[in-house]
């Protein structure tokens, strides 16, 4: 009896790191495939949004502005910590602590969604957003959602999270032509963004 009882228990424990053996070589075979195409994310050094095109009259009087994306760049610093804090809160509650994929956030909302019975909450990190405009296209893909998160974990390893905040605040769209919440507050508050309130800075999160 107790032979064979050890016979299956080491046909099971066989089976079971078989099948962990092929389910790793899968994955690692998927991750070199879609890996094969990323882009480098260290062009980020290089990136350039489009800015606006200003016309002057002879006095210096602003006439006229041109852009097909409306957006006034600001660096770390420039962006109040009230809109930090709404951003993060809104959009990743746990950035700081996560490396670029929050598994944690993934569970909550796939429980939500499950319970909802249809989509209502997302599980991508701010990083993740970022990577997706930057880098990808906005088909809803397993491909897609696998490069996203690879291309997330490199952000993470390459730039520190004010850097990766500071890009998403001044690439994201936020309606009307408007990109970056220097310019949405500009075009929605007709103030600069360092004089938003707490509760303008939540409204445009």
């Amino acid at each position: 009896m107790r032979i064979q009882l050890k016979r299956y228990l080491g046909s099971l424990v066989f089976v079971f790191l078989l099948c962990l053996s092929v389910a790793l070589g899968a994955t690692a075979g998927v991750l070199f495939v879609y890996n094969s195409d990323l882009p480098q994310v260290n062009s980020l050094d290089d990136y350039r949004p489009s800015l606006i095109t200003e016309v002057y009259a002879d006095d210096g009087q602003v006439i006229g502005s041109f852009a097909l994306e409306r957006r006034i760049v600001v660096t770390s610093d420039q962006i109040p910590q009230v809109v930090k804090d709404a951003v993060v809160s809104v959009e990743d509650q746990n950035f700081y602590d996560h490396w670029g994929i929050d598994l944690y956030g993934i569970a909550r909302a796939s429980l939500k969604n499950m319970m909802a019975g249809r989509v209502v909450e997302g599980g991508s990190t701010l990083t993740q957003q970022l990577s997706k405009n930057l880098f990808l296209t906005p088909e809803q893909s397993f491909r897609r959602k696998i490069q996203e998160a690879m291309l997330s974990i490199q952000i993470e390893r390459y730039y520190t999270k004010q850097q990766i905040l500071t890009l998403y605040c001044n690439l994201h769209f936020m309606g009307h032509g408007q990109y970056g919440f220097a310019a949405s507050a500009e075009y929605y508050f007709n103030k600069p963004l360092k004089d938003l309130n707490i509760e303008e800075a939540a409204l445009l999160a």
